[in-house]
């Protein structure tokens, strides 16, 4: 059931049941007749909205990428200044992985699984972290305008460059250790980055 009480559709309910396995198991490690029957939908069904594995799995991180793209965006909107933009974005990273039980990215968790660089479900991770980074890139710019003169020694694209590597690196790390405090570590050392 949706939220306005109504069945979803097959397709909506294919996506979902999909995107807890491939984020839970996997995406090698999960079968399309799991899908079907976890979805209580007909094969046929199936195949008339998915010709393939790879195209289910293309709709499950389009699916995330909208609802994360809306969740950073809406917590950078509710901060005032542009330091607290800035930080808005790293910070929203805690409690979207303890949420998850700290089990990853599901961008990189399916990049890990899918060798060939030119594989659409790639480029599509690519694509997620391009935004990523632009926006972060976007935030530094109105943070070192707010203040040039505190800020006259740093470069938004070094800048950018290097909370994105701070903010995947945490995300991998806590995935590894099962544990938050590399996010709670890169937080505080995105916040010295600007102090």
């Amino acid at each position: 059931m949706n939220k306005t009480g109504k069945t979803d559709s097959p397709r909506e309910r294919i996506v979902a049941t999909a995107s807890d396995l491939f984020y839970t198991q996997g995406y090698r490690a999960t079968g399309i007749n799991e899908v079907i029957k976890q979805s209580g939908v007909a094969k046929a069904t199936f195949y008339s909205h998915f010709p393939s594995k790879d195209d289910l799995c293309l709709a499950y991180l389009e699916e995330r990428s909208l609802a994360e793209k809306r969740g950073i965006t809406e917590r950078v909107q509710s901060k005032r200044s542009p330091r607290a933009k800035f930080l808005a974005v790293m910070e929203s990273i805690l409690p979207w992985m303890e949420s998850n039980n700290l089990r990853g990215c599901e961008y990189l968790n399916t990049v890990a699984e899918v060798p060939d660089p030119s594989s659409p479900l790639r480029l599509r991770g690519h694509k997620h972290y391009q935004w990523l980074h632009g926006l972060i890139k976007e935030l530094a710019d109105d943070l070192l305008a707010s203040d040039i003169e505190r800020y006259k020694g740093l470069n938004a694209k070094n800048l950018s460059d290097d909370y994105m590597v701070v903010l995947v690196g945490a995300i991998a790390l806590s995935e590894v250790h099962h544990d938050s405090w590399p996010i709670k570590h890169a937080i505080k050392m995105v916040r010295q980055m600007i102090d």
